[in-house]
């Protein structure tokens, strides 16, 4: 058995850029409208492995608590359940976001990753798809031959930053000084192409089950948003998801709607694994049309924005942004351009919309909080997760469309701090002085003026936004520290030790006590 997962592949990105996967999906099933259940790695494999909705598992975000001990959750991963049943298991992952601290390696008798993440700036590191092939073919080489194993393998390389990619006879090269980013990311789609031509060369279809999905899509520019995260339209929810093997039907094309969470019950059933509770449904059985959710709550707690939840049937859609609530008809409109006009007592739409409030009521595993000592790569600073807030809460809050438009004057004074371009930092600073005014509930803008100001030797006017973006929700160890240090080179010791009083409760005991030293 083996899975492979392709970070951030659109479902259109499978065709001429994957002449390999494209011949492939002819050996099997090809599932025309899956989805994944939010656009963010950590928590999309966390329900491809274990078949469970984002409120079931808990894994709502990229820096999300680890998944408990087994002993202390009510469900398993498939990699438990395939080592219980005498399976041999392997994982390779190719970024620190799966990160074994996260609970995912649970059942692996192997898990293999990049570096794990230290405190501090945020740091991302990859392994490449060449070099995840050939690790995955050694251990292939090496295992056991007498045991049936389970061997997950993650490629990585879809995921922005995009770098260039070479070519080779079959695909075309790309250019990173003159490329756009949609054809540089259409090269990483090619570099994982070429990659698993290689890594299933030797694999006998006949003999072993594969299956070949995303976690998520990419937005490439489509409604705002660069990357994926933030919202759940088509371009980043629709998912590439093949299967092939022994008691999968050959060229076949599937166009129900189906899910991420459908893997672990379809897998159990292919290899006579016990059922178990779940979300999921088998993808090769017989059933009645569904609608699948989705959500994300990345911009809520970033930025104190709207969280975003979307249902999908196959045919329409429906995106619920708070103030932005949108119906659209995907057999005319696939790319979700053009909301359609609401119509009152319409059965398809109320379908959706008892869909989305039955999964919106949902608790499960959520708002247990962040595990604030636990550096990630993507920082440790958000708000706690709340889980889902009720309607009328989300409705008043801000647009993510809207907000999105404003991210480009963060992210150039927030890499100017991070080169110590002190120039580049002035510039900056008056366009998201400006946007805390009109954002004021975003503690991410308090946040990154206040490290600006540390830059530019103004410790007490950063002192100043730091708290402000404390008092925001942004409560953790790292902007705990850098308040600290603010009201230390403001000659405010006093400050200080008031900011450490008013964290008691709120961090690490351990934490509070290093920094009470460093106090005096």
């Amino acid at each position: 058995m083996i899975v492979i997962t392709i970070d951030t592949m659109r479902a259109d990105a499978l065709g001429s850029d994957t002449p390999f996967l494209a011949s492939w999906a002819r050996r099997g099933v090809r599932f025309l409208r899956a989805r994944t259940p939010i656009p963010l790695t950590l928590p999309a494999h966390a329900s491809l492995l274990t078949g469970l909705l984002p409120p079931g598992h808990g894994l709502r975000d990229n820096t999300a608590p680890p998944l408990p001990a087994a002993s202390r959750r009510g469900f398993t991963l498939l990699a438990e359940e395939f080592a219980q049943a005498g399976y041999a298991t392997a994982a390779f992952v190719a970024s620190n976001v799966l990160d074994r601290r996260y609970g995912l390696d649970a059942g692996f008798s192997r898990y293999e990753g990049p570096p794990s993440p230290t405190g501090g700036e945020p740091r991302f590191a990859e392994i490449h798809a060449p070099e995840q092939a050939d690790r995955a073919l050694r251990w292939l080489a090496a295992r056991p031959k007498e045991k049936p194993f389970f061997l997950w393998v993650h490629f990585f390389d879809p995921h922005d930053d995009y770098r260039q990619f070479d070519g080779d006879d079959r695909r075309p090269a790309t250019a990173a000084a003159t490329d756009s980013a949609r054809e540089l990311y259409a090269g990483e789609v090619r570099r994982v192409d070429a990659a698993l031509e290689r890594l299933l060369a030797g694999i006998d279809p006949a003999r072993t089950v594969v299956l070949v999905a995303a976690d998520h899509g990419e937005s490439l520019g489509e409604h705002g948003e660069a990357t994926h995260g933030h919202l759940c339209y088509g371009c980043t929810m629709d998912i590439p998801l093949l299967l092939a093997g022994p008691g999968v039907p050959a060229t076949l094309e599937d166009a129900r709607a189906c899910s991420l969470v459908d893997v672990a019950p379809t897998l159990r059933r292919l290899c006579s694994l016990p059922e178990r509770g779940g979300d999921g449904q088998d993808l090769l059985s017989p059933d009645v049309p569904r609608v699948i959710p989705g959500e994300s709550l990345y911009a809520h707690r970033l930025y104190g924005w709207a969280q975003v939840s979307a249902v999908f049937d196959g045919e329409r859609s429906l995106v619920d942004a708070g103030p932005r609530l949108e119906v659209f008809d995907l057999r005319r409109d696939p790319q979700e351009r053009e909301a359609l006009r609401r119509t009152a007592g319409d059965p398809g739409e109320e379908r959706l919309e008892r869909a989305l409030d039955a999964y919106r009521a949902r608790r499960g595993e959520g708002g247990a909080g962040g595990d604030v000592e636990n550096p990630t790569p993507y920082g440790s600073l958000r708000r706690p997760d709340e889980g889902f807030l009720p309607p009328v809460r989300n409705r008043a809050l801000r647009d993510v469309v809207t907000g999105l438009a404003d991210l480009p004057a963060l992210y150039r004074l927030r890499a100017g701090v991070a080169t110590r371009e002190r120039e580049a930092v002035r510039e900056a600073m008056g366009a998201v002085e400006e946007l805390a005014r009109a954002d004021a509930g975003n503690p991410a803008l308090p946040l990154e003026l206040g490290r600006a100001l540390l830059l530019l030797e103004e410790p007490a006017l950063a002192a100043r936004a730091l708290e402000r973006a404390w008092d925001l929700g942004y409560v953790a160890p790292d902007l705990l520290r850098l308040r600290i240090a603010a009201h230390l080179r403001a000659s405010d010791p006093e400050g200080a030790r008031r900011c450490l009083a008013g964290a008691r409760g709120l961090v690490p005991a351990a934490i509070l006590e290093e920094l009470e030293r460093l106090l005096g």
